[in-house]
C-alpha cells in the first residue's frame, strides 16, 4: 500500500463549485513542499452535482480517493469514515467551501513540528454572518471548557497519525471528533489562521444543526446534566426540609395545627428530589 506524508481530508456535503479550486490549490501548496499527498473526498450524501464533480477530480489524479455515503450522517462521522482510509502520517482536516484557505495549511505544518500531537486552526475573525458567528462561538467556547483547553478550536487541524489511529477504534454511532481527540492526547497547540468568506452558496449549518451538535456533545460527552440533576435534587430536598421546620415551628410556637395533607406534599418533595 502507497505510504504518504500528509492525508487531507475533507467531508463534502453540496460544494459542486469550489471543489476543483480546492483540489488546485492544495495541489499547488504540496508540489511546492515536495511532499507526498493525498486527498479523501467524502460525500455525505449532497443533493447538489458533488459526486459528479468529485469523480471528476479522482479520474484525473491518482492521489485522490473519493467516498459516497448512503445518507447524511454529519461532518464528524464523515470525518470518521475518511480515517479509516488515510495513509499519511500526518492527516489534516478543513471544509469544502474554501473558507478555510489551503494555503494556511503551512501554518499547522509547521506548529505541530513544536512536538504536539494536534494543532488547530484558531482564526483571526471569522467570517460567517453574525449569528452564525454568535451561536457558533458559544458552542465552541462551551467545548472549549468541557475539555480544558483555553481556545476555541475548529474544524481545521493537523493530526499526528498515531492519534488517529487510536482514535478510529471508536465504535460511538454518535460521535464528536474534538472530544475524542482530547481523550488521547494532551499535547494540543494552536496558531492562528485567516477564515475567508465563503465564495459559494450558503451555509448547510443551520441554527437547528449547531444546536443539535451542542446537545449531543453536551448529553453524550459531558456530566453536566448529572451534575445539574444532583444539584436540582438538592435543592427540592432542602427546600422541603426548610419548610418543615417551619411548620414544626409554628406548632409548636404559634399552636397552629397543620394538617396531614402539608405532611403529604412534604414527603413527596423530599422524596422526588432524593430520586
Amino acid at each position: 500500500k502507497k505510504k504518504f506524508k500528509y492525508s487531507i481530508v475533507v467531508p463534502v456535503y453540496n460544494s459542486e463549485e469550489s471543489l476543483e479550486e480546492l483540489y488546485i490549490r492544495l495541489e499547488k501548496i504540496f508540489r511546492k513542499l515536495k511532499q507526498s499527498f493525498e486527498i479523501i473526498l467524502i460525500d455525505d450524501n449532497s443533493k447538489d452535482n458533488s459526486w459528479k464533480v468529485m469523480n471528476k477530480i479522482y479520474k484525473k489524479n491518482n492521489n485522490v480517493k473519493i467516498i459516497q455515503l448512503m445518507k447524511n450522517f454529519g461532518q464528524d462521522s464523515a470525518l470518521m469514515c475518511g480515517f479509516n482510509h488515510a495513509k499519511g502520517d500526518y492527516i489534516i482536516t478543513m471544509d469544502d467551501d474554501l473558507q478555510h484557505p489551503p494555503e494556511e495549511i503551512l501554518k499547522l505544518i509547521n506548529k505541530i513540528k513544536e512536538d504536539y500531537d494536534i494543532v488547530f486552526g484558531v482564526y483571526h475573525k471569522k467570517k460567517h454572518a453574525f449569528f452564525r458567528t454568535f451561536v457558533s462561538n458559544l458552542v465552541m467556547k462551551m467545548f472549549a471548557k468541557v475539555v480544558g483547553i483555553k481556545f476555541a478550536v475548529t474544524s481545521f487541524r493537523i493530526i499526528r497519525k498515531k492519534v488517529i489511529t487510536e482514535l478510529i477504534k471508536s465504535k460511538n454511532y454518535r460521535i464528536n471528533i474534538n472530544i475524542l481527540l482530547s481523550n488521547v492526547t494532551n499535547r494540543i497547540g494552536y496558531v492562528k489562521v485567516k477564515h475567508n468568506k465563503r465564495k459559494h452558496g450558503r451555509t448547510n449549518y443551520t441554527f437547528t444543526m449547531l444546536a443539535k451538535w451542542a446537545l449531543n456533545m453536551i448529553f453524550n460527552f459531558t456530566v453536566f446534566p448529572l451534575r445539574l440533576a444532583t444539584i436540582l435534587g438538592l435543592l427540592f430536598s432542602v427546600f422541603s426540609v426548610l419548610v418543615g421546620v417551619y411548620f414544626l415551628l409554628q406548632y409548636y410556637f404559634n399552636n397552629i395545627i397543620v394538617s396531614g395533607f402539608t405532611s403529604l406534599i412534604l414527603s413527596i418533595t423530599f422524596f422526588s428530589g432524593i430520586i
